[in-house]
């Protein structure tokens, strides 16, 4: 998952939930202001009743109190002014609703009546809905255009980051050629590119380090290699040696051989990361695996082994030296590696057969495999 992604993902998300909790949170304050403007007027109705009975010692005429319900009665306990709300029955949409509730007693040429004044709700309700709704609805409009503004903004903010992988991408130790990054005016990309540059530069120098080394001790070791191997010629055959030194002798020259293997594979790897086999040339695979099909019979036929060879005409463009070396290599372990009586079998020779001794050179680790590698890019 990319970053970018994420991070909208995780905005979305914390978006949402502010926009779920700022709604609830804004519609429940719309409701009390609303709900507290009634009650103001509740009050206000109240105030106007009292300065009319004062001023004209009886009850004023309800008839004139807009959307507001007025009940009274004589009653003979003095009520302190409170308002609540209550279920009542709607006169005009002729069902029951919900209306704030003021109650206040009020004396009146000696008799004491019980003032009920009540106002519904319900057109509250409706513009706390209205209001709550457009206002709910422009806020997922901004956050859709947040979304996508962010979305357009971090892609843009981005393409230094990427630019740098695809230089990444196709770098190479061995290609020794420094990569160039571009620059940037955001700091933690300027120092991401720095930090490469250094630490691009560091492995330059090791590589470079460990190329020489492999070199030189491959070169050095082939004097010493070359005289120990003709010393223990000259010892071997000489006579009058015992089982025992025989045995021991035996085995310090396999150990001999192995090792001069190895550091010609040293060396051979060593020429290919130097690039003195950049040179490639038509191989006719027929006539090279046939010519090297007839170098290894005698000893095949001598563990009884059979060859089935499907010989047709096929042709590669690689380096002839690095061809050489891997049918060396592919022909010998297959006799090696094989069972006495067994049998080989070749299918039909082409680019592919070389891809598949490539992918075998790499199963069964059969040096050297930087020459397979090689073979097959080629």
């Amino acid at each position: 998952m990319k970053l970018f992604t994420r991070f909208n993902r995780i905005n979305l998300l914390a978006m949402i939930s502010v926009f779920l909790l700022s709604g609830v949170l804004y519609y429940m304050l719309l409701s009390r202001v609303l709900i507290h403007e009634l009650d103001e007027a509740l009050t206000e109705y109240k105030m106007r009743v009292d300065h009319y009975t004062v001023q004209h010692k009886k009850l004023p005429e309800f008839n004139n109190f807009d959307e507001v319900e007025v009940r009274y009665h004589l009653t003979s306990q003095v009520k302190k002014s409170s308002i609540s709300s209550v279920t009542l029955y709607d006169q005009e949409e002729q069902h029951n609703g919900i209306f704030r509730q003021l109650e206040f007693t009020q004396e009146v040429n000696g008799q004491l009546f019980e003032i009920v004044l009540a106002k519904p709700v319900e057109g509250t309700k409706l513009v706390t809905k209205t209001i709550g709704f457009i206002t709910l609805l422009l806020l997922l409009v901004v956050i859709l255009l947040s979304i996508i503004l962010n979305r357009i903004i971090l892609r843009k903010l981005w393409q230094p980051f990427y630019a740098t992988m695809r230089v990444l991408k196709t770098f190479k130790l061995s290609s020794k050629e420094v990569p160039y990054f571009p620059t940037s005016n955001i700091e933690e990309f300027s120092l991401l590119n720095q930090s490469l540059n250094e630490v691009i530069g560091s492995a330059n120098d090791d590589y470079n380090t460990l190329k020489e080394f492999t070199e030189n001790a491959s070169h050095e070791l082939q004097t010493p290699l070359a005289i120990i191997r003709s010393k223990l010629d000259l010892v071997i055959q000489e006579e009058g040696l015992s089982e025992y030194q025989s045995t021991a002798l035996n085995s310090v020259y396999k150990g001999i051989h192995r090792l001069t293997k190895l550091n010609q594979s040293l060396l051979l790897l060593a020429k290919i990361e130097n690039q003195q086999f950049t040179g490639t040339n038509q191989i006719d695979l027929q006539e090279k695996v046939a010519d090297k099909l007839s170098q290894f019979m005698e000893f095949w036929e001598t563990n009884n082994i059979q060859v089935i060879a499907d010989l047709q005409p096929s042709t590669i463009n690689a380096n002839s030296d690095l061809v050489e070396i891997l049918f060396n290599n592919l022909l010998s372990n297959v006799g090696r590696h094989n069972n006495h009586g067994g049998e080989i079998n070749i299918p039909a020779v082409g680019k592919g057969w070389i891809q598949r001794g490539c992918l075998a050179g790499f199963t069964k680790r059969l040096p050297p495999v930087a020459i397979m590698a090689w073979v097959c890019r080629s």
